[in-house]
């Protein structure tokens, strides 16, 4: 007897063409989201055209908007200290991959963070761009711009409002990361922390102080000043050898230093944040060590906050570190390292 295989519907076969182009249409945007913010635009830009761009103001902050401002997946960015700050262009790059991929992105200019005086009060301002925005919205950052962005995430007038946090290279807690830079290896970096002790001078109340302070700074710590005590022990915190010898240097130093570093960080909001989050780290990161992302994560699952870790090799700080391409090259870094890569844009895709 013949048997005769039933017949496979239509809707059936147009449903499976249906999913299967969507998953293909999904894989070819993740890999030029990739290629763009690596910085080779021009595959995605051909697919997906120019993207429009305006700079608005809101309560005196310039915010640069990508995209269209009516979509239904608005981000806010905050850059990181850097003295270009919204016009960076790979921040540029970024954002307009992430406007043709369907955000709305806002990148506000922070003035005092592009000078590296990075202060408790931005979380306001970043607060105060998120309320403009008007819906709710992500927030995503980049290095020391991460602890003003999530402590302004952690706030109750907004938390509810954050739909999720994205952190590149950031850190969990400040006084970890200044230890790091100031009592850690040598590394091309280390003029960090001349320049923080530089833009954070204002830590002094006394004006002659803060320009024997920044004068100071300005020599990398050659310059020999008659300081006061105040002065002198803001200075022996930048001038620490080891990590022992910096805490309890920190511990006697001045309070408003102390204040804040402590306002400037997640480690001491965790319980507020409400937004699922996902770390991105360079797991070789020379400024920021990748344990600052580990601790995060570990604490936010902890508060019952849905996180993702992802360490990245193909990443220094916040830069791309690729090496030469080989065959020993391709199969132990860079296929691993791609999949890695992707998989996280993935879920910056989906999680909109």
């Amino acid at each position: 007897m013949r048997i005769t295989p039933p017949k496979v519907s239509s809707l059936a076969v147009l449903l499976c063409a249906f999913v299967s182009l969507w998953f293909l249409q999904r894989a070819l945007l993740v890999v030029l989201l990739a290629l763009k913010i690596l910085g080779n635009p021009a595959a995605l830009d051909a697919w997906k055209g120019a993207v429009s761009h305006q700079t608005l103001s809101y309560s005196g902050i310039s915010v640069d908007v990508y995209g269209n401002p009516q979509s239904s997946s608005p981000m806010l960015i905050v850059h990181g200290v850097n003295p270009t700050g919204k016009n960076s262009l790979d921040l540029v790059r970024i954002s307009e991959a992430l406007a043709q991929v369907g955000y709305a992105v806002y990148v506000p200019d922070f003035v005092e963070m592009k000078r590296l005086h990075v202060r408790p009060e931005e979380a306001g301002n970043i607060k105060t761009v998120f309320k403009a925005i008007g819906r709710d919205a992500g927030v995503a950052c980049f290095s020391y711009g991460c602890g003003p962005a999530l402590v302004a995430a952690s706030d109750p007038e907004i938390r509810d409002h954050v739909r999720f946090g994205i952190a590149f290279g950031g850190y969990f807690d400040i006084r970890e990361a200044l230890e790091h830079v100031i009592t850690g290896p040598e590394t091309p970096a280390a003029y960090l922390k001349w320049a923080y002790l530089a833009a954070n001078s204002d830590l002094l109340t006394d004006e002659k102080d803060q320009t024997s302070v920044r004068k100071i700074a300005e020599t990398l710590g050659n310059a020999k000043e008659n300081l006061s005590a105040d002065a002198r022990s803001l200075l022996d915190v930048f001038s620490a050898a080891t990590p022992a010898d910096f805490r309890a240097r920190l511990e006697a130093g001045p309070e408003s230093l102390r204040r804040r570093l402590d306002g400037l960080s997640p480690s001491h909001v965790i319980r507020g944040l409400r937004a699922p989050l996902i770390l991105i780290h360079g797991i070789n990161d020379p400024i920021i060590p990748a344990q600052q992302s580990i601790e995060f994560a570990e604490a936010a699952r902890a508060n019952g906050v849905s996180c993702s870790l992802t360490l990245l090799r193909m990443y220094g700080h916040v830069n791309p570190v690729l090496p030469q391409l080989g065959a020993a090259s391709l199969f132990a870094f860079y296929v691993p390292e791609t999949l890695r890569l992707l998989a996280v844009l993935n879920d910056v895709i989906a999680i909109q």
